[in-house]
């Protein structure tokens, strides 16, 4: 069987033609910048007791600006969103600074157990959603502060471990190609005619235009690259899957799945690596087993 770091080293000229690509389109629009200006993002590769602070610093690459006294959000496989405040930055050793922005950093937080931070957590300024948002509302803040180091640590057997891992509980946002409007009826409900057609758009794999990838995005800013994603007077709809129904999409004649085309930072999942994730043990207890439970429980008694 091909390994993960080969899939990976095959992929990675794709994956740099897609980062230059990326970089064209963002010198081309302002949406996609400006729908990124506010938010901020570090990926946590070391964590520390400082003597400086009462708490916990980490250090990794800031995305964005964050000022002293920010408030921002941790998140972690496997544990509640934590809110923490930032209560000292420092850009090196006696480098202290108020605000930094876009470079690497060390974040001083008012945790006071060091255990409380794992390597690969992520920071970042977006706020979970709750009750009806958390349904509406899709954003990955892990998922994505994880893929804006790719670049750098994608042959890292425990980076790609976390990266897999979040690809298993993610949910993306695909924009929803309709050739016409459903319709709305009486009661509320909409109503989608004969004639109209409802699918996904596919990309071509860089490199090789007899190949089609299929692009999702971890939020609804990502989607802002693609300026062909709807045709002109075409409604703007989304919807969302996981990786079970992805799987579907790109077992129909795609190459592999690729996030946030556009940029900031895409990566490219080839299928041969989807389905190594797909045999997994965190795949399997993220889907199949629940599902096995539910069956189990459902079943009439003998």
């Amino acid at each position: 069987m091909i390994s993960v770091k080969e899939l990976l080293r095959k992929s990675k000229e794709t994956e740099q033609a897609k980062k230059n690509e990326a970089k064209s389109a963002g010198k081309k629009t302002g949406e996609k910048k400006e729908g990124r200006e506010k938010r901020c993002s570090l990926l946590v590769e070391e964590v520390f007791e400082s003597a400086r602070i009462q708490g916990v610093m980490v250090i990794g690459n800031l995305h964005g600006r964050v000022r002293e006294e920010d408030t921002m959000y941790l998140y972690q496989p496997g544990k509640p969103v934590k809110e923490v405040q930032v209560i000292g930055i420092e850009l090196g050793p006696r480098e202290v600074v108020e605000t930094a922005k876009d470079c690497q950093v060390g974040l001083g937080l008012d945790i006071e157990d060091i255990n409380e931070v794992s390597k690969y957590a992520v920071l970042s300024s977006v706020k979970p959603a709750e009750g009806e948002m958390a349904q509406r509302v899709i954003e990955n803040p892990r998922m994505f502060g994880l893929m804006m180091e790719y670049g750098r640590l994608y042959q890292n057997e425990s980076y790609m471990d976390a990266l897999l891992y979040e690809l298993c509980y993610a949910k993306f946002v695909i924009p929803l190609y309709m050739e016409r409007p459903p319709v709305p009826q009486e009661d509320g409900s909409m109503a989608f005619g004969e004639e109209t057609f409802v699918g996904f758009r596919a990309l071509k794999k860089p490199g090789d235009d007899s190949q089609a990838v299929f692009p999702v995005f971890t939020d609804e800013v990502a989607t802002m690259g693609w300026k062909d994603a709807f045709k002109e007077g075409q409604p703007k709809r989304f919807a969302t899957m996981q990786l079970p129904h992805l799987l579907v999409e790109v077992n129909r004649g795609h190459a592999g799945l690729v996030v946030n085309p556009f940029g900031p930072v895409p990566v490219f999942f080839p299928k041969e690596l989807l389905w190594q994730v797909e045999r997994s043990e965190v795949f399997k207890e993220r889907y199949v087993r629940p599902v096995e439970v539910k069956q189990r429980e459902e079943a009439p008694e003998a």
